[in-house]
């Protein structure tokens, strides 16, 4: 769905997109403890050529690392009704 919208935007840009948050999630496996902590153990990699951050966490007894969300910084985030 993201793809589909951000490539209706200019043609070709979803499929950058996607390229751009597969190299930084490639960057993150290879030195995941690179990016700062913001929230107790929640980590933060900023995208530099796109409004997103990428949250994630270390699991450092099964020796992975958890996306939680990929989050566009120009939308407000849900933080419940209002």
């Amino acid at each position: 769905m993201v793809l589909t919208i951000i490539n209706s935007k200019s043609a070709g840009l979803g499929f950058e997109f996607t390229d751009t948050i597969n190299i930084y999630l490639t960057k993150i496996s290879h030195v995941p403890t690179a990016s700062a902590i913001r929230y107790d153990t929640v980590r933060v990699k900023s995208v530099s050529t796109f409004p997103y951050t990428i949250h994630f966490t270390i699991d450092e007894i099964k020796n992975s690392i958890n996306v939680l969300r990929i989050f566009n910084t120009w939308q407000e985030p849900f933080w419940g009704e209002k």
